[in-house]
């Protein structure tokens, strides 16, 4: 795997450990549970892993001529990478469940590639109280979208959603080290879980660096967040639904420059349906706000600025499985983030409630074919385009991206 000489977050080194003697531990138990004649007894440990090579022909203008980086914020698979960008680059992903007993589980999701480096996006116990009553510690899914990013059978090389695929834009809404509560019910044909959280991104050296989408050299000081999330789910037609709602409280170091407040709160609402046999269409908004306060330096920190962030994502996806061998795909979104800016306190030739407009829009389609033994391929294509304007400086720019995986999942 290319790239993993770089160093890792202590806390990700002793996950993977620690999943890797999990895993060695329980290999001779799911070697011997195989075995056993009994087929309605379950192997206590199951996982998938999923690998392969992706290769990209991405067209866009060359980013001298384009300012406020309209390139980058095309969000095609070269925007904003964690590792240096390859137009041909590996990617590794698994996720599993470890019975323990009937009522503990231990969850784990974890991928490594160029887009969002290592990460682990779950790792947790889930113990059942009751059938209806459960709880999550560790490290848990806000529950805040419907990203295929796991899904071994997803036709897509890179999802259409930059919430779901750029890592300045998606690591606030993916997962944190936190308590979860939920409870799952059955009224009449419909399956319904609603769930509560506490999150603590920066605990045990998770996401020290996670602060909304803003740039941030000062360093996080405090990054609380909490939040619900309600799923539904019609048991006649596969028909679902899910409401979630994910808030903040973040400040940065405070030094000689001042520092930053900011409050936020984020709203996430899917539908998802099947209007015919074998074709799923999805819609899905995502808005977020975030009211961020900027103080002068001390000792007085008067507040000099008010800025309101507001970012709001839109999809719509349509995928149909032709059959047990062929996948095809089709998406559009329109993402954006615009910035109102207010001026006090000395400061008042700041204002500008049009400081900063910015939106994109995406379209893709794919096909994927799986072959045998586990072997698929996918081809993509992606057509991206964008207006920005920051104060007096108005840009835009289009691009275009043409996708191969070769992949494999067990």
């Amino acid at each position: 795997m290319i790239h993993l000489h770089i160093t890792l977050p202590i806390c990700v080194r002793y996950v993977a450990f620690a999943l890797l003697s999990v895993w060695l531990r329980l290999l001779p138990t799911c070697a011997a549970q195989t075995s056993l004649d009994h087929a309605h007894i379950e192997p206590p440990f199951k996982f998938n892993v999923q690998l392969g090579l992706d290769v990209w022909q991405i067209n866009t203008p060359d980013k001298s001529q384009t300012p406020l980086k309209g390139v980058d914020r095309l969000y095609l698979a070269n925007s904003y990478t964690e590792w240096d960008y390859h137009s041909a680059s590996t990617w590794l992903k698994s996720s599993g469940q470890w019975n323990m007993n009937p009522d503990l589980t231990l969850n784990y999701k974890a991928r490594a590639d160029q887009s969002a480096g290592v990460q682990v996006n779950d790792l947790n116990f889930d113990y059942r109280l009751s059938p209806k009553l459960g709880f999550r510690a560790g490290v848990v899914n806000y529950k805040t979208s419907w990203c295929r990013t796991y899904e071994t059978d997803s036709p897509w090389i890179q999802e259409i959603d930059p919430f779901c695929t750029i890592k300045v834009t998606n690591e606030s809404t993916l997962a944190a080290p936190g308590l979860q509560a939920y409870t799952t019910f059955t009224p009449g044909n419909y399956l319904i879980q609603a769930l509560v959280g506490i999150y603590r991104p920066k605990a045990f050296g998770y996401n020290v660096r996670e602060f909304s989408n803003v740039a941030n050299t000062k360093g996080v000081a405090i990054n609380d967040r909490w939040g619900w999330s309600i799923n539904a789910i019609d048991l006649n037609n596969a028909s679902e639904i899910r409401l979630s709602w994910l808030a903040a409280r973040q400040e940065n170091n405070r030094d000689a420059g001042g520092y930053r407040g900011q409050a936020g709160g984020a709203l996430y609402l899917g539908v998802s349906f099947y209007p015919i046999d074998r074709l799923n269409v999805r819609a899905y908004s995502f808005n977020s706000l975030v009211r961020q306060n900027s103080y002068d330096e001390p000792p007085s920190y008067i507040q000099i600025l008010d800025n309101e962030m507001v970012r709001k994502s839109k999809s719509l996806e349509l995928i149909y499985q032709i059959n047990g061998q062929n996948t095809v795909g089709m998406a559009a979104s329109q993402y954006t983030n615009d910035w109102n800016l207010v001026g006090m306190n000395g400061y008042e030739s700041l204002t500008n409630p049009n400081y900063y407009r910015f939106t994109q829009r995406g379209k893709s389609v794919t096909w994927r074919h799986d072959w045998s033994r586990g072997v698929y391929t996918s081809i993509q294509i992606t057509a991206s385009e964008n207006e920005q304007r920051l104060g007096t400086i108005m840009t835009s720019a289009k691009g275009n991206a043409l996708g191969l995986r070769l992949g494999y999942a067990y």
